[in-house]
């Protein structure tokens, strides 16, 4: 299987949301179950992390996008995309603010605000925002490779350690298992029972 790995362009941007909503369980964000409204979700923060993004990488076998990795960094003042996010959030806001099930996605990210407020700070000026492989293509080091390249960027722009949040409703064992040190730990604001891990990783 010959995988090609290459920056990202606007036009990767649809394809990444697919990514998302295939490898994301959103009921860690939400307690809403329409698949229109969940896309909506999915695309409200695909394009604030595409907007503020320094670095971001696809994978693609032939046409179709099979892993992305999405990551910030403060030393690089330069973004990964030129993508203005603005008219794309205003737009799915109005959409959620439709529906019953979009109002309650609303209501939820709020509670998810507010949780987040109270939770222990983790300096995040250096971040892997989303990383995710599909499915079909995992067991052929794509997720390896393209967490490498993100690591590559970093240590290129002097930084020596990176943040990323994660949940048990991922394999958050990859990072137990790869050097990554976990720093916090706590509940979902809807669901107790799963939690959500904040690791870091320093980079030699």
């Amino acid at each position: 299987m010959t995988i090609q790995y290459r920056r990202a362009a606007p036009e990767d941007f649809a394809a990444i949301v697919d990514l998302f909503i295939v490898n994301m369980n959103l009921s860690v964000f939400t307690t809403a179950t329409d698949k229109q409204v969940l896309k909506q979700l999915a695309t409200l923060f695909l394009a604030k992390d595409c907007h503020h993004a320094t670095f971001i990488q696809v994978a693609e076998y032939g046409d179709i996008i099979c892993g992305v990795v999405i990551g910030i960094t403060r030393q690089d003042p330069h973004k990964a995309l030129s993508f203005d996010d603005k008219p794309i959030i205003d737009q799915i806001e109005n959409k959620l603010r439709l529906s019953d099930q979009g109002r309650q996605v609303l209501s939820d990210l709020q509670k998810k605000e507010s949780a987040g407020a109270k939770q222990k700070k983790v300096d995040f000026d250096n971040e892997l925002q989303f990383f995710c492989v599909d499915p079909d293509y995992r067991r052929h080091r794509i997720g390896a490779t393209l967490i490498q390249a993100f690591e590559t960027y970093l240590v290129a722009q002097g930084v020596t350690t990176y943040a990323l949040h994660t949940d048990t409703l991922c394999t958050y064992q990859y990072y137990d298992n790869n050097g990554y040190q976990r720093v916090d730990q706590y509940p979902n604001h809807l669901n107790p029972q799963i939690m959500h891990f904040t690791y870091i990783k320093l980079l030699s």
